[in-house]
């Protein structure tokens, strides 16, 4: 995306030790989770690299609807399926489907 609507931290920036040019010397983001799979980010370079689809989503469909050319890892693993534990959580805490669009 070009713009977004808002931002949960500001990430590494132009790469690595950008975050320590700027006065935040610790922390950072460990992962990206989106609606297709999850992203985490290379120790070195800080790129971030797609290391998981979810369920019924390919590797092309990620990259597809990436505003850049997304670094891949060489072994992709899919998002298990939640539990029915987890799916009983989950509709006691959103009840009427507002957050999980079960409504």
């Amino acid at each position: 995306m070009e713009k977004v609507d808002y931002i949960t931290s500001p990430g590494y920036g132009d790469g690595a030790g950008w975050r320590e040019r700027v006065g935040l010397p610790r922390g950072g983001p460990s992962a990206v989770i989106t609606t297709l799979g999850v992203m985490r980010f290379d120790a070195v370079t800080c790129e971030m690299i797609l290391t998981q689809t979810h369920p019924e989503v390919s590797v092309a469909d990620v990259r597809a609807n990436t505003g850049w050319d997304l670094r891949v890892a060489s072994d992709v693993t899919q998002t298990p399926e939640p539990t029915e534990t987890e799916l009983e959580i989950l509709r006691r805490f959103d009840p009427h489907g507002f957050w999980t669009g079960a409504a």
